[in-house]
């Protein structure tokens, strides 16, 4: 009987330690230094906000991912190019703040001389934003690892 009562006491306290580091680390530790590697094209990264607001968090975030899928869909000069991006959801955390932003759009080059015509989708995607005072994080929403 003692066997399984310090069974049992060893298994509580590993499930309670456990619970603890994992929402520890979620929301006591600050997100480390670090951007987003951008596509090159013709937009610019944007600037982190400051103050990092709620309002120019959102800014932030739309206006990134919108210029990052612009520029993976930029073929060329005489690329047209549509993109429609939307923040479905913007959370405070204790580092920073934590979106979801959605995207979809494409891209068409027409024919000249020397190249053919193209076309280029982005289907509709969805990502995580981290933003901190220090850092950008993006990643794929649909699982937790990084993206870029």
């Amino acid at each position: 009987m003692q066997r399984r009562t310090l069974l049992s006491a060893l298994c509580t306290g590993m499930i309670s330690v456990a619970g603890c580091l994992g929402h520890s680390s979620e929301t006591g530790t600050p997100l480390p230094a670090g951007e987003v590697d951008f596509p090159e094209g013709t937009k610019e990264r944007p600037e982190p906000p400051s103050p990092a607001t709620e309002a120019a968090v959102r800014e932030y975030v739309e206006t990134h991912e919108s210029r990052y899928v612009y520029n993976s869909l930029w073929m060329g000069e005489d690329t047209d190019v549509v993109v429609n991006c939307r923040v479905d959801s913007l959370e405070q955390r204790q580092w920073g703040y934590e979106a979801i932003v959605t995207c979809t759009g494409y891209s068409d080059s027409p024919a000249n001389a020397t190249a053919t015509s193209a076309h280029a989708d982005w289907f509709t995607q969805s990502y995580r934003y981290r933003v901190s005072a220090n850092a950008t994080h993006r990643q794929d929403a649909e699982n937790r690892d990084p993206v870029s």
